[in-house]
């Protein structure tokens, strides 16, 4: 993996088509031994002999080469003349671990080297110092991330998580070998599809021996100082300083244990290779564990606690440690930790909270985040036991607001709605009661209804627009409510007014609605930078959630797009990592369907309907889904194009009655690739004059030039549609155009759009849609669907069953589609078919 270029080069030499002096570097376990290893089959398959000789420490002259010798002994000049026409009459030469060569090994070789008689190659543990540094020379790099991605994939038979590449490669140094060691050491688990690496790769027993021997024979003050580190990296200077005396710092520093982390601020200090910290912290005994998180926690309140997440920090240690902390402490901790979330940490505090005081604050937090953790059941007895415990009107609203999210996380909408108007009608302060109508815009968004609340949250802003917390606590809903209403313009003003000035997790939110929100204003492009300059910025641990919903945005973008194979995977590792469990309005219910469709445009039609089981199986009662083009597409993906445009049109109408009026603009332009452009068009045309998306003014006008077979106007719409970053909608354009050109005698137009559909289509990743392939411009729906299910080997009358024709009536709709394709046979359909 990752050595193309450098194995053609020694396979060159080998064979006599390059200079036949060769030296390949490399630290110890960057792969050289394999290499040479893969490039001696290849040779070997082109039919040249290659002999290996393994240089050993020990200094037996010309033992390396004993099976290469003549078999007479005598004087050292003659025996080594003599070796040298042998194996020059012999092939190539791969001399392995070369720079442990004896002299009397090491003078054959460079003999053989000079008269070059024979293709030499050495491989040298690091640098080329020895006489061969003259020579051609390769020196092996670590793997890159791409590298070690491909690697894992191929190792695991399987799609891996994104962020675990890039920390094995941080782990190993791209180091092949080591990299090796840390799979075999580590505990991957595959879920749904995607692999993933679920806890700490180390324990006790499966440290890799250099590290082990490394860690075992340092002096017990400085491996205490070095577990102390570990626990805390990247730590201040100064904290280490308090905790550690000068002359074990000095130790430390000596045994190269410390190195310094760039901070424009501070002067931070880590373990010098991220190995050392994982080993560490996996043979820390529990008792020393504790007594350092006590240390830690005291150091850090001591100073201040004023660094970002230090209250996070000083909350764990203590409760790791065993030791009494405020509980004040613990539920402003679990606020951050659930804010960036880590809901399994947030949950972990503020049940120390509870058991330290049992306050109304603490057991309300804790309703707030049981369901994240699959507790709701547990939630809703709390707040019903803590309601009574209410001090006055305003904090039983808080607890029925409380109460009421976890009700729609369960599916119970009709229970969420009482219990929000129930605390509506019991409290009178006036922010209690801002707060109960947003959190009824809220939950109107999360059970699929879009016109309810854009028109809730219209009320809020038209008396609070200048309110920054309410624009911000608004924005995290309502930016995707007025997106998938058609008021994209508004949807990205509200984003950017509520982020302006905004430093809190909540700002990551907001800026994943803006990403969907610029995508369906049209503004793709824009929205692609925005996710992947997010995914670049996050990292492992905790933020590999936040990873997850920036992929499930992404994912989806990617997919308007045109490029669905790179949708699909970032959509799989989404539905894969993101907790879906106490989730207002699950990502699953955009994500699944998304997964379907792309499934569905590259041909697995399998693999779409498990999606949409999925869809269909998370999807609660008296929620609508906000997405349905997965459903549509899956039922084209099955051979069943009728079913797929009436099921689009029937979506299509109830996404309008909700007020998702770009959705329903969506699906209508499914249905209106997939054939049924006349059906649709008005429809499409109208809902685009009551937005503001300019995308779905291209759907409408798209749909209106299918409906009319207007090529020119299809041309317009497939270069309009690739500035905006359609590719697949343009693609498709320039295939219907090209035919509608040519069937009404202008080949050269024709010409013009096929060459510009197959520009188009090197980018659309292998998307098999009806729009992509001539045909269906020229037959019916019901001719295409025939002759789909007859490509694909179902007899005349298997889909004559399938669909609910006479076989006589399935013989017609073949005669006609041979005709129009202009083939004489079934088993030329395929071919024809495929786009």
């Amino acid at each position: 993996m990752g050595r193309e270029r450098e194995l053609d080069r020694i396979v060159a030499v080998m064979t006599g088509r390059a200079a036949p002096g060769l030296v390949v570097t490399g630290s110890a376990g960057i792969g050289k031994s394999r290499l040479l290893a893969e490039a001696r089959s290849r040779a070997e398959v082109g039919g040249v002999a290659v002999n290996w000789v393994f240089a050993t420490p020990g200094g037996i002259p010309l033992l390396p080469f004993a099976h290469l010798l003549p078999p007479q002994g005598g004087e050292l000049t003659r025996t080594l003349t003599g070796a040298a026409a042998r194996i020059a009459g012999s092939g190539a030469l791969v001399i392995d671990d070369a720079h442990l060569l004896d002299p009397a090994s090491d003078a054959l070789a460079r003999h053989l080297v000079a008269g070059a008689s024979v293709p030499v190659i050495l491989a040298v543990r690091g640098e080329a110092a020895g006489w061969w540094r003259d020579l051609a020379r390769i020196a092996l790099e670590g793997l890159t991330e791409r590298d070690t991605a491909e690697l894992l994939s191929a190792a695991l038979g399987g799609q891996v998580e994104s962020a675990l590449p890039a920390h094995l490669l941080r782990l190993s140094g791209g180091n092949p070998l080591l990299l090796r060691e840390l799979v075999e050491a580590a505990t991957l688990t595959e879920v749904n599809g995607v692999w993933r690496l679920l806890q700490p790769i180390f324990e006790d027993a499966n440290l890799p021996s250099a590290i082990a021997a490394r860690l075992d024979r340092l002096p017990p003050a400085v491996r205490a100082a070095a577990e102390l580190v570990a626990l805390a990296e990247p730590v201040g200077a100064e904290l280490l300083e308090r905790l550690i005396t000068p002359d074990v710092i000095a130790e430390l520093e000596s045994e190269r244990l410390l190195t310094t982390v760039p901070d424009r601020r501070r002067h931070l200090v880590a373990l010098v290779h991220p190995l050392y910290g994982e080993a560490l912290r996996a043979t820390l005994p529990p008792l020393r564990a504790r007594d350092h998180r006590r240390r830690l926690a005291g150091a850090v309140e001591a100073a201040g606690a004023r660094r970002r997440r230090d209250r996070v920090r000083i909350a764990v240690w203590r409760v790791d440690a065993g030791v009494a902390a405020d509980p004040a402490l613990l539920r402003g901790a679990a606020r951050e930790a659930s804010e960036a979330l880590d809901h399994e940490l947030a949950g972990r505090l503020l049940q120390a909270a509870v058991d330290a005081d049992g306050s109304f604050e603490s057991r309300l937090a804790l309703v707030r985040e049981l369901p994240y953790l699959s507790e709701s059941a547990r939630a809703i007895e709390l707040a019903r036991e803590i309601e009574a415990d209410a001090p006055d009107d305003a904090s039983r609203a808080r607890v029925l607001t409380a109460r009421a999210r976890v009700h729609l996380i369960r599916g119970e909408v009709g229970e969420a709605r009482d219990t929000l108007a129930s605390a509506a009608r019991t409290t009178a302060d006036p922010r209690a009661r801002l707060r109960l109508e947003i959190g009824r815009a809220s939950q109107a968004l999360a059970t699929g209804h879009i016109g309810e609340s854009v028109e809730l949250a219209d009320r809020i802003l038209e008396r609070h627009s200048a309110d920054p917390e309410v624009l911000a606590a608004l924005a995290v809903t309502q930016v995707r409510a007025l997106a998938c209403a058609g008021r994209t313009r508004d949807a990205i003003a509200l984003a950017q007014g509520a982020l302006d000035g905004l430093d809190s997790p909540r700002a990551e939110l907001i800026r994943m609605a803006l990403l969907q929100a610029l995508a369906l204003d049209g503004r793709i492009a824009d929205a692609i930078e925005l996710g992947r300059s997010a995914l670049d910025a996050a990292a492992t641990g905790t933020a590999a959630t936040w990873r997850a919903y920036w992929a499930h945005d992404l994912g989806q973008v990617l997919l308007l797009s045109g490029r669905p194979a790179t949708a699909r995977r970032w959509l799989r590792e989404a539905l894969a990592v993101m907790p879906i469990h106490g989730i207002v309005a699950s990502p699953q219910m955009w994500g699944l369907d998304a997964l379907s469709e792309a499934e569905s445009v590259l041909g697995d039609a399998y693999r779409a309907a498990r999606a949409m089981e999925r869809l269909r199986a998370a999807l609660p009662g008296g929620y609508a889904a906000p997405r349905r083009s997965g459903s549509v597409w899956a039922r084209y993906a099955d051979g069943d194009l009728t079913a797929a445009v009436d099921l689009a049109l029937t979506q299509g109408a109830e996404l309008e009655r909700v007020g998702s009026l770009l959705m329903a603009s969506w699906v209508l332009h499914d249905a209106a690739r997939l054939g049924a452009a006349a059906t649709v068009a008005d429809d499409l045309r109208r809902l685009a004059s009551s937005c503001q998306s300019t995308l779905q003014g291209l759907m409408a006008r798209n749909a209106a030039a299918l409906a009319e077979r207007d090529a020119v106007a299809l041309d317009d719409v497939s270069r309009e549609a690739e500035a905006g970053g359609c590719v697949l909608w343009a693609a498709e354009a320039a295939a219907t155009a090209s035919l509608i050109h040519q069937s009404e005698g202008r080949p050269g137009s024709a010409m013009a759009s096929s060459a510009r559909l197959k520009e188009l289509s090197a980018g659309c990743e292998g998307a098999r849609t009806p729009g992509l392939s001539s045909p269906p411009a020229l037959l019916t729906r019901r001719e295409y669907e025939v002759a789909g299910f007859a490509s694909r080997g179902l007899s005349d009358r298997e889909i004559a069953e399938r669909l609910h024709l006479s076989v006589r009536t399935v013989h017609s709709h073949l005669y006609r589609v041979y005709r129009k394709l202009n083939i004489e046979h079934r088993s030329q359909l395929p071919g024809t078919l495929a786009p």
